[in-house]
C-alpha cells in the first residue's frame, strides 16, 4: 500500500452490497471527508467499524464515487496492470479458434474498471472511461505493447461516460499505421470489413457474435427476412448464409449502409440482400400498416436507455417496434430481438414483448434467450455487467 491512499468510510448499513461482491460505491454511501482526494485517486474503503473492505479508484464528482479494484490492499503500478491484463488475455485464448475479433478487456469483469480493449486482427481499440484508468494511461499502453505487440492502437475515448468523469473526448491512432484501417475480420465463417477509428462503438458489435450464429439456425431456406437496425449487416449476412431467399436490411445511417453493402459483397450475398435507409421507430409501424410480411425479423436497436431516466421511454419504444414486428410476421414466424442497456432488466424487456403480443392478439413461444458472449464476462454479484439481452420467439397459433 502506498502512503498517499486516502481512507474512506462507508455510512452505516451501506456496506452489505460491497461485502457481497459488488464493485461500485455511490457518492451518497460515503461519510464526508475533510480533504477530497483528486479524481482518479487510489483510496481504501472501510466500513463504519473501520474494517478494511477494499482498494479502488475515487471520483469526487461522479455518482459512482468508488470503483473497487481489489478486496485487498494493493499498489496500482505496472506490475498490477501486467498481471490483470495477462489474466484477461489468457481467459480468451479459446475464442480465437472461430474469430479474430474479440474483447480482450471488459472493465469491471476483468478487474479493470473503466477500461475496455477490443482486438481486431491483432489491432487494438482502447476506451478509457474512468479517471482512475486515465491517470494510468501511459502505464496501461506500455504494458499492452509489451504483452501483445499490436499492429496498431486506437483510442476511442468518445464515449459519454468520459464526460461524466470530467475527461476530454478524443479519437485517434496512437501507434501503428493508418493504412491498416479499415480492415477485414472473420466471424463464424463470415467476413466483415470494419473501421475501428470511425465506426460505431469500437468498430463492430462484437458482443452479438454468438447470437448471430444462433439466429442463423432459425432461418430456413427460402425465408423472407427483415434485419432492422442492421448496422454492418451481421444478422442479414447470417440469414443469407442460412438460405434466405430475400433479406431486407434497414438502418438510419447512409455511411453504415454503404459499409454493410461492402460486407454483403465480400460474402457473396449482394444478390440476396437489399438495403433501405429509414428511421425505424417510424418506418416499422408504417410497414405493418401496409401489411408487409416476413418469415423472420431481427430487431437490434441502439441503446434506447442510456440512463435510468430514459427507461420509461425506452420500454415504450421497444413495445412499439415489437408490436410492428409481430404484425408483420407470418404464422410460425421468428422474431429475434435485443437490448444492450443494463438499465433495462431482462424482465422488463420480456414484458415489452408480452405487451406487444396483447396489443396485436398474437401469441409466441420463447425458444431461445442469450446474453453476453464469453469475452464479455458477467460477474454474477454485479448485475450491471450482464447488459445484453437477446430473445428469439416463434409465433404460434393457439387460440
Amino acid at each position: 500500500m502506498t502512503h498517499d491512499q486516502t481512507a474512506l468510510k462507508l455510512q452505516k448499513n451501506k456496506d452489505k452490497r460491497i461485502k457481497n461482491g459488488h464493485l461500485w460505491i455511490f457518492s451518497n454511501e460515503i461519510e464526508p471527508v475533510k480533504e477530497q482526494p483528486d479524481p482518479g485517486s487510489v483510496v481504501t474503503i472501510h466500513d463504519t467499524n473501520n474494517k478494511f473492505l477494499g482498494t479502488g479508484f475515487y471520483h469526487p464528482n461522479s455518482l459512482i464515487a468508488v470503483r473497487i479494484l481489489s478486496k485487498n490492499r494493493i499498489t496500482v503500478n505496472a506490475a498490477f496492470f501486467q498481471k490483470r491484463i495477462q489474466q484477461a488475455i489468457d481467459a480468451r485464448k479459446s475464442i480465437l479458434s472461430h474469430t479474430n475479433a474479440l474483447r480482450l478487456i471488459h472493465a469491471e469483469s476483468d478487474g479493470l474498471p473503466g477500461l475496455i480493449v477490443d482486438s481486431y486482427d491483432n489491432g487494438l481499440v482502447l476506451q478509457i472511461l474512468s479517471a482512475g484508468m486515465e491517470n494510468h494511461r501511459n502505464t496501461i499502453i506500455s504494458v499492452i505493447k509489451e504483452l501483445i505487440n499490436p499492429r496498431f492502437i486506437i483510442v476511442r475515448n468518445d464515449h459519454i461516460m468520459r464526460e461524466r468523469e470530467g475527461l476530454d473526448q478524443e479519437k485517434r491512432i496512437i501507434a501503428g499505421d493508418s493504412n491498416d484501417i479499415p480492415l477485414e475480420i472473420n466471424e463464424n465463417s463470415l467476413r466483415y470489413i470494419i473501421d475501428p477509428l470511425e465506426g460505431q462503438k469500437t468498430g463492430f458489435y462484437i458482443d452479438q457474435r454468438d447470437n448471430r450464429l444462433v439466429f442463423r439456425k432459425y432461418v430456413s431456406k427460402g425465408d423472407r427476412v427483415l434485419d432492422a437496425f442492421c448496422h454492418l449487416g451481421g444478422f442479414a449476412i447470417n440469414a443469407a448464409f442460412a438460405g434466405a431467399s430475400d433479406v431486407l436490411a434497414i438502418d438510419n445511417s447512409t455511411p453504415v449502409i454503404e459499409q454493410a453493402m461492402e460486407n454483403f459483397r465480400i460474402n457473396n450475398a449482394e444478390q440476396t440482400i437489399t438495403t433501405r435507409k429509414a428511421d425505424l421507430l417510424q418506418y416499422l409501424p408504417e410497414m405493418a400498416k401496409e401489411k408487409t410480411r416476413f418469415d423472420v425479423i431481427n430487431l437490434d436497436p441502439p441503446n434506447f436507455a442510456v440512463n435510468r431516466k430514459s427507461v420509461g421511454p425506452a420500454l415504450r419504444g421497444y413495445r412499439k417496434i415489437h408490436r410492428a414486428a409481430l404484425e408483420m410476421l407470418n404464422p410460425g414466424g421468428i422474431l429475434a430481438t435485443s437490448s444492450c442497456s443494463h438499465h433495462i432488466t431482462k424482465e422488463a424487456f420480456l414484458e415489452s414483448v408480452t405487451r406487444a403480443c396483447k396489443d396485436t392478439g398474437r401469441r409466441v413461444h420463447l425458444v431461445y434467450q442469450g446474453s453476453n458472449p464469453e469475452d464479455h464476462p458477467v460477474l454474477p454479484e454485479m448485475p450491471e455487467t450482464e447488459y445484453l439481452k437477446f430473445f428469439i420467439f416463434r409465433v404460434i397459433d393457439i387460440e
